[in-house]
């Protein structure tokens, strides 16, 4: 009898091992940057495989500040069809799920924060980052706390979300209910939902959702349109140089792109546009005054502050704006003292004008035609009277190659 049920061990043993003692495969994916098209395409396809896939959990790692409220609904679509439970994340520490982020971890089966990291400010406003509606708010509160009533949450706090713009640490999340718990990793946030032996897989993007989704991000587009904007003014004012006209315009194009998904403020364009125009007038039209390229500084200060609206939860940083704003007039400032040191430059003749009055020698007598060193050139000259050999000579003219010269007066 123990004979044989040491054999009946031994053959679970050998098999067990295969099924149960198989290690879980997580997916883990990342939620970085603004919410945008590309990384709507991203986190659908994601969430699409992990239902084919079957696996038992994906998780999300979430740092966003907010994006497009499209981007996002198609998200939270997916997260809400999905058989596969998901959990929200927001990692590291010092992350945030911030405006359309929000909804999103609303609409996951499990929410965990990292310390020091914070959720809500999820008042809609337009793609110019102005404020909405009372109905598109409304609409956002139903729908949020909606979210919250589907899956177990304080539906009160995410309401005041969307209409009071509050934000909430981690503690202040997990007591008011909008969260299950605090973690410190991955691991930690699989131990409190009961998950002990897994394998950890993570779902990267793609090198072109990569390259795209790095295109959008409004440090970058800043940048960019910097640079292609002094591209083409270098261009306007070297024509023929072409390189900066053609990295300008390459330039300007991508952060075109960036900014037609963005909630841009186009007061802050418009003041941006302003600005180069100022210091490319004071440049070209009036080197040297000085005031219009004071105003164009001010101008690009002001349109880069108000660029992004700070309600849409993008902005750029004020360091990199300082940066930008002050190599942008170090720049105008060289280039207009080049200006004016040309200006004040000499008017230097060229061709034959520069011969006129010019002083020679006679190598052989003139009578009237010989030869005359000038500058250190044996020229064809002709005089009107004889003119001895060694005598100075100066020049009157040109002819077809002969100089017309006479003798220089003592």
């Amino acid at each position: 009898m123990k004979k044989s049920l040491i054999l009946a061990f031994l053959v679970l043993f050998l098999f067990l091992p295969a099924t149960v003692f198989a290690a879980s495969e997580i997916w883990v994916a990342e939620i970085k940057g603004v919410i945008n098209p590309v990384l709507t395409e991203f986190i659908t396809k994601t969430v699409e495989e992990a239902n084919l896939e079957q696996v038992p959990y994906l998780v999300f790692l979430i740092d966003t500040p907010g994006g497009l409220e499209e981007s996002m609904r198609v998200i939270v679509q997916a997260i809400l069809q999905s058989q596969v439970p998901t959990v929200a994340y927001v990692h590291p520490p010092g992350g945030r799920a911030a405006s359309a982020g929000s909804f999103i971890l609303m609409a996951c089966h499990h929410a965990f924060m990292s310390p020091s990291t914070t959720i809500g400010a999820a008042h809609p406003v337009t793609i110019e980052g102005e404020e909405v509606g009372e109905k598109i708010v409304n609409d956002s509160a139903a729908f949020i706390r909606s979210l919250a009533e589907q899956k177990g949450r304080n539906p009160e706090v995410a309401e005041q979300m969307v209409r009071e713009s509050i934000s909430l640490t981690e503690r202040e999340a997990l007591e008011k209910g909008v969260i299950e718990g605090i973690a410190q990793s991955i691991e930690e946030v699989l131990s409190s939902l009961g998950v002990e032996n897994f394998h950890l897989i993570r779902k990267n993007m793609s090198g072109r959702d990569r390259f795209f989704h790095t295109l959008l991000n409004p440090n970058l587009a800043y940048i960019f349109m910097i640079l292609g904007t002094l591209g083409l003014i270098f261009e306007l004012s070297n024509p023929g140089a072409i390189i900066p006209g053609v990295v300008g315009s390459i330039c300007l194009l991508l952060a075109f792109y960036a900014f037609s998904v963005f909630p841009v403020n186009l007061v802050g364009i418009l003041l941006l546009i302003l600005g180069f125009v100022l210091l490319f007038l004071d440049l070209v039209v009036t080197p040297g005054i000085g005031v219009l390229a004071g105003g164009g500084v001010v101008s690009l200060f002001l349109g880069s502050s108000m660029l992004f609206n700070v309600s849409a939860g993008i902005r750029l940083p004020l360091d990199l704006i300082l940066t930008a704003v002050g190599a942008v007039a170090a720049f105008f400032i060289f280039a207009l003292g080049m200006a004016i040191r040309a200006m004040r430059q000499k008017v230097t003749t060229t061709g034959t004008e520069s011969l006129i009055g010019k002083v020679g020698v006679a190598r052989a007598e003139l009578n009237p035609e010989g030869l005359v060193l000038l500058e250190g050139e044996l020229w064809r000259a002709r005089a009107q009277e004889p003119i001895p050999k060694g005598s100075k000579v100066v020049v009157l003219a040109k002819q077809e190659g002969t100089l017309l010269v006479e003798k220089k007066e003592e």
